[in-house]
């Protein structure tokens, strides 16, 4: 028995889901169980099998797709997908050769599987654009090459989108995919020793050698600018602004 059809599909619900599975499972054991007992002559049957209960974990709805926590967190992944696949993209754009040791000797992900992995990125949300521009009536996506500023383009345009979208029933996968793929880049980008550096340029020197500090500062291994995290969220937007605009004024 599922749980009901006007449920959230988002993590909220995550342990109701797996109580309403292990009952299903209960149900069909107990069932046969049930067979077993009454083939049973009556003198040898024992006990009755007890039946299993019904779950009692509250069951969020979604309002009407998803409810408002787990809406907010898929916008929020959105939101930071671009933001670690720019880190990782950094990584290997010609800092580094070779396939490198993440911090607990773990093998980090090769140059070859962080390519591969943010092309699909952009291939999955860009062909929600692509859908969600043809739901809506809107002008199809306009055609750039495929790459960093590509991939911020698209991740804004549904970030702009986003609230509509997860409203929309066909928005169950999308949203359930956001997700895998926040998990996917925090696990790369976490094996990763350059997954402290940022991509920024400092902004008293120009250069690219900002990291995370463990206290939770930015500091620059030029010149030493310290930046804390609102300074760095502003320059990396500002930044950002900029790449924007002139790669608009190259087209």
């Amino acid at each position: 028995m599922p749980i009901s059809l006007d449920a959230c599909n988002g993590p909220c619900n995550r342990q109701a889901r797996a109580a309403w599975t292990a009952y299903d499972q209960a149900l069909e054991q107990h069932a046969a169980a049930m067979h077993a007992w009454l083939n049973t002559p009556g003198d040898d049957r024992g006990d009755r099998p007890t039946a299993p209960e019904q779950p009692s974990i509250a069951v969020h709805l979604g309002e009407p797709v998803w409810d408002h926590r787990c809406a907010s967190h898929i916008r929020s992944a959105l939101a930071e997908l671009d933001d670690t696949a720019a880190l990782l993209a950094a990584g290997i754009d010609g800092h580094r050769g070779g396939t490198a040791a993440g911090p607990n000797g773990t093998a980090a992900p090769s140059h070859t599987s962080i390519v591969d992995s943010l092309d699909e990125l952009f291939s999955v949300l860009a062909e929600v654009e692509d859908q969600w521009r043809e739901v809506r009536g809107y002008a199809p996506r306009p055609r750039r090459a495929r790459g960093g500023h590509a991939r911020a383009l698209t991740v804004g345009w549904l970030l702009g989108q986003i609230d509509d979208i997860l409203l929309h029933p066909g928005s169950v996968a999308f949203g359930l995919a956001v997700l895998r793929w926040q998990r996917k880049l925090r696990a790369m980008s976490k094996s990763d020793p350059v997954s402290a550096r940022s991509p920024i340029r400092c902004p008293r020197c120009a250069e690219r050698q900002v990291r995370r500090k463990d206290d939770g500062y930015y500091e620059c291994g030029g010149c030493g600018r310290l930046l804390n995290q609102r300074e760095h969220d502003s320059e990396y937007a500002r930044q950002a602004d900029e790449y924007e605009q002139q790669e608009i004024g190259a087209t």
